[in-house]
């Protein structure tokens, strides 16, 4: 599958994510940014749609803006969910990874406002509450929700088999190199830098079994997703 071919599907896991939140009654409204911290993760196909997007509108890269957030303390995942799943299918340890509650504001806010909105990665628009956050907070997440974001995660690395995940700081300024970027957009894999988590297959869906029946849908039309995008054009 071509390096478009792969947007097109992510995007598409963007939108299957909105149709499942839908029926949901959550406080998430503009302006609500307590959850839009520094400490923000995406995947490497993820960074592309973004530096894509600016690239569309004429904008360069906000490489002050990321460079200075490079300088602080911020979340630097080791694992990918992929992963994860891997070594709980082995009954091996997973290492537990703290975020920095003190990380600060992502640095594509302003005024409160994202300034990438209509790319934002899966991890941003999966940070959904019942409540606002700001009375208590914290996220109030209805499992249901949590674990179709797992599902959507795992198959979001999947569709970029050779890249990695980390965080957004990270991956944009890693990923807008142009050499870097240029071998990536191609579908040629550059060599992750160590600070990036390189992506795996899914070994297993990770779909708790009280909720096999209501995820089983989604998990479906994810999949099929990937078959007609990976079907040849007639």
């Amino acid at each position: 599958m071509d390096m478009d071919k792969r947007l097109a599907v992510l995007e598409r896991f963007y939108g299957l994510h909105a149709e499942y939140g839908a029926p949901f009654a959550l406080a998430c409204q503009q302006g609500c940014a307590l959850c839009c911290t520094a400490n923000v993760t995406l995947t490497t196909l993820e960074a592309l749609l973004i530096l894509r997007h600016w690239e569309g509108q004429g904008r360069p890269a906000p490489v002050e803006a990321l460079s200075a957030a490079a300088r602080r303390p911020r979340f630097q995942p080791r694992l990918t969910i992929n992963r994860m799943a891997a070594l709980c299918l082995q009954g091996a340890p997973v290492p537990e990874e703290a975020a920095d509650p003190e990380a600060g504001p992502c640095p594509l806010l302003e005024g409160q406002c994202c300034t990438i909105y209509p790319v934002r990665p899966l991890a941003c628009r999966a940070m959904v509450s019942r409540e606002r956050c700001i009375q208590g907070g914290a996220a109030d997440m209805p499992d249901e929700i949590l674990c179709a974001n797992h599902l959507l995660m795992q198959f979001v690395e999947a569709l970029d088999p050779a890249g990695a995940s980390g965080n957004l700081v990270d991956v944009l300024l890693f990923l807008r190199q142009p050499a870097v970027f240029s071998a990536y957009a191609s579908g040629r894999p550059a060599a992750v830098p160590p600070l990036l988590a390189p992506h795996h297959a899914i070994p297993a869906l990770m779909i708790p079994p009280e909720l096999r029946d209501r995820l089983l849908p989604l998990a479906r039309a994810v999949q099929r997703c990937c078959r007609n995008a990976a079907e040849p054009s007639v």
